[in-house]
């Protein structure tokens, strides 16, 4: 996600015309999927714009993000842990 979120802020064609948030949500690691926190990505379009193109404009980002970036390891935590883990680079990336 963070990788995207990289990709997009980065990409002339969206610059200036998508903000994004970035926000962490708790996980109780009970699931099979153990690499790092669950996250959810917002992003908002400026009004009046093609949506067609910054559609297709995000998709393309998706795809070239999905696969890169690094990958961080969740350690196990001792049960009764809080399930509130951050690295302190999550948080709102506003463009």
């Amino acid at each position: 996600m963070k990788v995207l979120a990289r990709e997009i802020e980065a990409d002339p064609h969206l610059a200036g015309t998508c903000s994004l948030t970035l926000t962490p949500l708790r996980q109780d690691r009970r699931d099979s999927l153990r690499h790092a926190n669950w996250a959810e990505i917002s992003v908002s379009v400026a009004s009046g714009l093609a949506t067609n193109a910054v559609y297709d404009a995000l998709k393309v980002l998706v795809e070239r993000a999905r696969d890169r970036g690094p990958v961080d390891e969740v350690t196990t935590r001792p049960e009764g842990g809080s399930g509130e883990e951050t690295d302190g680079t999550e948080g709102a990336a506003e463009r």
